[in-house]
């Protein structure tokens, strides 16, 4: 006869259990709406401030873009007046010139012509040298005019051309802008926008080891006895070593560079190349405030998002340096001596 074993009761939940579980299901459950409304906190609150970005950009493009157009307008109407006085010069040159081949006997008539070609010229020299701030078309008008009163071979021309002698030196001193150069240079950083490397961007892979000479190569210089390195080093090594494939450690030095994506790295390159493009408008139109203003703004997002320590991104930061250096609306003399002998000599006859 086999013995059997009765089955064992299942123990029944007391109600202070039943009661324990309720109460934990309502934690849980309190836990989980918590849980669910922070999360949507946290996402309403990235898409408003993604929204508030992105309304920004709007904004300072839509700002940018009036300045580059006032910019562009400018800049015509100054290469249109500079082209005008160069005409101007042009025609007093060729005057000059039939003035001369005339052979007409020296005379009051001939005089009080001359001087008032050398007001001409002397009044075309102070107006370019205010409207263009460079002195190549000044400097010229002044030298005509000086070559005009020496044509003349006359003793009481000398104070006059004394006092054009002294405003020649002084425009011989000022320092020519060369805006083509500048251009080409901003022009060239424009370009390097596009291709410069992010300060958040995975570092390059290391270079292959060089290979050993061959037989009857030179073998190659030892290269120099490399400093130990320090506790961090030592880490990322070993950290390189076993991890490398899962984890890779990139040295960021603006935090502002950490938040990039991939959407905001290219809003960075185009609010780059938007200022240096804003910089080349305010140099042709010869705007000191606008061309300093965007080159300390293209200094600024080349600092805060770009690698300093590749090639490139260093030989554009020094550039913008350069460029910020180098002074776009020298002082111009006024010409205030060529003007007032040019008056006595009237008031003398």
């Amino acid at each position: 006869m086999n013995d059997t074993n009765p089955p064992a009761t299942q123990e029944q939940p007391t109600p202070q259990r039943r009661a324990s579980d309720a109460r934990r299901r309502t934690r849980r459950r309190a836990l989980l709406t918590l849980l669910a409304v922070a999360v949507a906190l946290v996402v309403g609150y990235l898409q408003l401030e993604a929204w508030r970005k992105a309304r920004q950009q709007e904004q300072l493009a839509e700002s940018r873009a009036r300045e580059v157009a006032q910019a562009t307008a400018q800049a015509q109407a100054a290469a249109q007046q500079a082209q005008q006085a160069q005409r101007k010069l042009a025609e007093l040159e060729q005057a000059a010139a039939a003035a001369a081949a005339a052979e007409a006997p020296a005379g009051p008539g001939r005089d009080e012509a001359l001087l008032l070609e050398v007001e001409r010229l002397v009044m075309l020299a102070m107006n370019d040298a205010q409207l263009t701030r460079q002195p190549a078309t000044a400097l010229a008008a002044l030298e005509l005019a000086d070559a005009r009163l020496a044509a003349s071979n006359d003793p009481r021309w000398a104070a006059l051309r004394r006092a054009l002698a002294r405003d020649i030196e002084r425009l011989r001193t000022v320092p020519a802008v060369d805006v083509t150069g500048n251009a080409l240079k901003l022009d060239q950083l424009v370009a390097g926008a596009d291709v410069w490397p992010l300060a958040n961007a995975p570092l390059p892979p290391k270079a292959a080891p060089r290979p050993a000479a061959r037989k009857g190569e030179a073998a190659p210089e030892p290269p120099a006895a490399p400093t130990p390195p320090g506790a961090w080093q030592k880490l990322r090594a070993w950290l390189a070593e076993e991890f490398g494939d899962l984890v890779r450690i990139n040295e960021v030095g603006t935090p502002e560079a950490l938040l990039l994506d991939a959407e905001q790295g290219r809003l960075a390159r185009s609010q780059l190349k938007l200022r240096l493009l804003g910089a080349r408008l305010a140099l042709l139109a010869r705007n000191d405030r606008l061309f300093q203003a965007d080159v300390d703004s293209a200094q600024t997002l080349l600092a805060l998002y770009f690698d300093g320590r590749h090639a490139a991104v260093a030989n554009a930061a020094a550039t913008l340096r350069q460029l910020r250096a180098s002074p776009l609306s020298p002082e111009m003399p006024t010409l205030a001596d060529s003007q007032a002998a040019v008056r006595a000599a009237r008031a003398r006859r």
